[in-house]
């Protein structure tokens, strides 16, 4: 006699009929109660030639059998459990849950939200005794991250898969730590002085790296180390910023090629955030009906007006700023971060209230290094405050044709003791 199975969802006529929650817990219950009873009379006659399979009410039924082993009978007690779905909450909007729903990827079981993208989740999933991170992007479609998989480099996490179901595209890849923003510092809304502003704190990790500024340089190093392996493949990541940054013993890892293009490439930008971005990208953003008339595409237009561009290492000079400053450059409204034990109010250095990409790239031309470096960088000797300067100067150069290229800025001094 074969095992009856369960059935794994309720029956059409109660899914007609609501069901509370406790309800269908208690159900759970009752079936685990029940497999817990079968595998106790597993034990008790396994042994002598018996097994034990399920009635149709769930109420164990014991058969003579031919001699089965121990280790038969686990077998087949587990291909009887069944997957009971209990529905989880990942803390999603009610957006979210239309969108995403409660589905999984075959072989794997989703543990936790780790991220939320413009177009997609990520998850912390497992795969047998394998904790992973599955991109969930909520609908069938060619996936960029696939496309630059062959760059490979110990600062770019890697891709292990790609997989395609009725609803969902899913990138399989390598878990790399928590996002570099999170690393820096942690935001919440609190009232001071009887307003509402951002209470920024900084984290452990941030205040070791200023107590051992060593720690610091190399992650910056292991951040560029990074984008020039990207550029070294004609490759431009496009949306560089602390979020898509990942880092876990102090070795960042770079993900969300989503935006990315080749030099080949001719096709509109993709989703950025302004505030990472380098001027001429959100001059051809903000001016493209000027532009229409004589380029395709924005990445053609790119491409033809500044040659290989170095979008991405003006990002990296924006993503140490938000280091150095120790506010998120894109932070409009106050934020307050105590400093020498007492609050200061700061703002992002290229925050705008309503992202004019105007007035971003008016703050990008008025940006004074110098001051920003004296005022936040006195843990730094006084020769690497200038050696950091310079670096800095090279990445946020205004014209693209002054700054450097992600290979040559590795060798710069700053990062001589490395």
């Amino acid at each position: 006699m074969m095992p009856i199975q369960y059935q794994r969802q309720l029956s059409q006529k109660s899914r007609r009929t609501p069901v509370s929650t406790n309800s269908i817990y208690l159900q759970h219950l009752h079936l685990y109660i029940s497999h817990f009873y079968i595998l106790f009379l597993y034990i008790q006659y396994s042994r002598i030639g018996f097994t034990v399979t399920l009635t149709n009410n769930y109420r164990p039924c014991i058969k003579r059998v031919k001699l089965i082993s121990w280790k038969h009978s686990l077998e087949i007690i587990k291909a009887q459990l069944p997957s009971l779905k209990i529905l989880k909450d990942y803390g999603l909007t009610e957006e979210e849950k239309g969108t995403y729903g409660d589905r999984q990827l075959l072989g794997f079981d989703k543990l936790e939200l780790l991220g939320r993208g413009g177009f997609a989740l990520v998850w912390l999933a497992l795969k047998g005794n394998q904790k992973i991170a599955l991109k969930q992007i909520a609908k069938p479609q060619q996936s960029k991250e696939a496309k630059f998989s062959y760059i490979k480099s110990e600062n770019i996490v890697q891709i292990m898969g790609v997989e395609h179901s009725n609803k969902d595209t899913w990138i399989i890849q390598e878990l790399g730590g928590k996002p570099l923003s999170k690393v820096l510092y942690t935001m919440k809304g609190e009232f001071y002085k009887g307003e509402r502003v951002y209470a920024i704190s900084e984290t452990q990790q941030l205040l070791d790296m200023y107590e051992h500024p060593q720690k610091l340089i190399e992650l910056m190093y292991g951040i560029l180390n990074g984008i020039s392996c990207i550029n070294d493949k004609h490759v431009t990541h496009f949306d560089l910023k602390p979020d898509n940054i990942l880092v876990e013993n102090n070795i960042p890892k770079i993900i969300d090629f989503g935006s990315a293009f080749s030099n080949e490439d001719k096709d509109q930008f993709g989703m950025i955030t302004p505030e990472y971005m380098a001027p001429e990208a959100l001059d051809i953003m903000h001016n493209w009906t000027k532009y229409s008339n004589q380029y395709n595409t924005q990445i053609e237009a790119l491409t033809q007006m500044h040659g290989t561009p170095k979008i991405d290492v003006w990002s990296y000079g924006a993503i140490i700023l938000d280091i150095l400053h120790g506010v998120p450059n894109w932070l409009s409204y106050k934020g307050k971060i105590m400093r020498q034990g007492r609050p200061q109010i700061k703002y992002g250095l290229f925050a705008v209230k309503g992202r004019d990409l105007s007035k971003i790239i008016q703050k990008q031309q008025q940006l004074q290094l110098n001051q920003v470096i004296r005022q936040n960088c006195n843990y730094l000797s006084l020769a690497k405050q200038n050696q950091l300067l310079d670096l800095l100067k090279q990445c946020l150069a205004y014209d693209p044709s002054q700054r450097s290229e992600a290979k040559e800025l590795l060798k710069h001094e700053f990062f001589n003791q490395i």
